[in-house]
């Protein structure tokens, strides 16, 4: 067997996939939370004006 050989049988992919879609999920609600947040000091982006 080379090292370009895999068996990919023992792998779950469905899991994997669902996994992945739950990290996005986290990704998108700690974005929008992040988005929500008010802008107290007039700093947009981290760029504040001056």
């Amino acid at each position: 067997m080379n090292e370009f050989d895999f068996d990919l049988d023992h792998l779950d992919f469905d899991t994997a996939a669902a996994n992945n879609a739950a990290q996005l999920e986290l990704a998108d609600q700690a974005a929008a939370a992040a988005a929500a947040l008010p802008d107290e000091d007039d700093c947009a982006g981290g760029a504040c004006k001056i």
